[in-house]
């Protein structure tokens, strides 16, 4: 009986030490995998750059992300996007990859600037790609933002995401279309351009859902949008640096034991 025992003891601690050694390979493969992920779509150098006083809080859900930032700079302009990919994971990564790449050729093959219009080609893009992938229930929400320094003017356009501005401590809210990037989204859609007149010292955010929608406080509530606005107003004297410091603390102590539910993306700027 003992020898039994002891054989059994072996066999479960051999099969342990190869589901360990699986679980690491497989984490070293994601953690490379967030690296190129990192290197195409994450351009937190290029924003520092071009925007100094900056910031992206990126937290992934499963190490790779299906949320994205791209920054690009032509013909004088500083091209942002913020975009929240189906899913998360392997699957959210894969998507956010081909949103990046598609986002690239509207911006510099197709020279677009315009918000709308580089979203508009986004879409036509997207939904002639996934169409022949079979893909139907696949898709993104962006905000995409055109600024000229030089003009201190922004134009900015959404696919179910806003652009919150704050001026003397008051926020207005720029909603987006209440329309995707794919999806069901027909290829002709339209969207909107809204057009801004920057001043010193504006602040501006874009985000995905995923902090908004994480869970956790007294009563394992979602965070909610209304709290978010207020967050973003009670930091305001805080410089960019310090600010995704904050709010990373304020989502660790709302969320307590709770698990993160989507990735986590917030960008800020300040002009």
């Amino acid at each position: 009986m003992e020898t039994l025992l002891f054989e059994d003891t072996q066999i479960i601690e051999e099969q342990n030490r190869l589901l360990e050694e699986k679980n690491k390979a497989l984490t070293d493969s994601l953690n490379y995998a967030k690296l190129i992920q990192n290197a195409i779509t994450h351009k937190s150098e290029t924003l520092g750059k071009a925007l100094p006083q900056s910031f992206i809080l990126d937290i992934p859900l499963d190490i790779v992300s299906g949320d994205f930032v791209r920054v690009d700079k032509k013909d004088g302009k500083i091209l942002l996007a913020l975009a929240d990919c189906t899913g998360h994971g392997i699957p959210g990564a894969l998507m956010s990859m081909v949103g990046c790449t598609l986002l690239n050729s509207v911006v510099n093959c197709e020279n677009k600037t315009q918000s709308s219009a580089v979203l508009k080609t986004l879409n036509n893009k997207f939904k002639k790609l996934t169409s022949q992938a079979t893909i139907i229930n696949d898709g993104m929400d962006i905000g995409f933002c055109s600024i000229n320094l030089k003009n201190m003017e922004l134009n900015f356009a959404g696919a179910h995401r806003p652009l919150y501005l704050i001026r003397n401590n008051i926020l207005t809210e720029i909603k987006g279309d209440n329309l995707s990037i794919g999806y069901i989204t027909p290829e002709e859609a339209e969207f909107k351009n809204h057009s801004i007149k920057l001043q010193k010292n504006d602040t501006l955010y874009m985000f995905s859902d995923g902090y908004t929608d994480q869970f956790g406080g007294e009563k394992g509530k979602k965070f909610s949008t209304k709290r978010f606005k207020e967050t973003l107003l009670s930091i305001q004297h805080l410089n960019m640096d310090e600010q995704e410091e904050e709010l990373k603390s304020i989502l660790i102590q709302w969320r307590k034991d709770l698990a993160q539910v989507d990735d986590i993306c917030v960008m800020g700027f300040r002009i």
